[in-house]
């Protein structure tokens, strides 16, 4: 008898319609918000319920969105026991190459085209002054946070990932320089 779970066809269908391909353990990224993060963490428990020794393949191509949701995905692929492979195509931007930078070392691929684009984080913040003093040192704890991650991922540091936000606003790179930056290891081929 098999270890493996048996799927349901018109539930596999129903995640495949959320970019949750169960069956060839994939998981296809767009928008980064609640109910798409959601989705790709049922996916990927059930994948490694399934077979906790077999790759998990993400693919992302995002113009990014929640900082919150993007840090519970990550937070949520470190406590999955398979690797998680990473590709990125088309864009990955905000939020996006974060979770591109922390999948499995070594396999962390980016088509040859995709373009990338990371900022320091912003709000439109209105209301009392305590209200205000207590969001701006949230949103600076954050920022802290979110920079940590990325010098923590890639072969920069954390002053260097710093003023790069602080000094750009908006700053974008190419596949090449993902790499060289430590947030991909390699071109990705699917030939090779």
């Amino acid at each position: 008898m098999s270890e493996h779970l048996q799927f349901d066809s018109e539930w596999v269908n129903a995640y495949f319609e959320k970019g949750v391909d169960v069956i060839n353990r994939r998981v296809f990224l767009g928008d980064i918000d609640a109910e798409t993060v959601d989705f790709c963490v049922k996916g990927m428990y059930l994948m490694e319920t399934n077979d906790s020794k077999k790759p998990i393949e993400l693919f992302i191509s995002s113009y990014g969105g929640s900082i919150y949701d993007a840090l519970a995905l990550y937070d949520i692929m470190g406590t999955i026991s398979c690797p998680i492979h990473t590709f990125a195509y088309g864009k990955c931007m905000s939020a996006a190459p974060l979770l591109l930078a922390a999948g499995e070392p070594g396999h962390r691929w980016v088509a040859q085209h995709t373009f990338f684009m990371h900022h320091d984080g912003a709000s439109e913040m209105e209301g009392k002054t305590t209200f205000l003093e207590a969001e701006m040192k949230h949103l600076k704890d954050l920022d802290r946070a979110w920079t940590t991650l990325f010098a923590k991922l890639s072969n920069k540091t954390f002053k260097w990932w710093d003023d790069r936000s602080k000094r750009s606003g908006d700053f974008y790179f190419t596949a090449e320089e993902a790499i060289e930056w430590g947030l991909a290891d390699s071109i990705w081929s699917e030939r090779d």
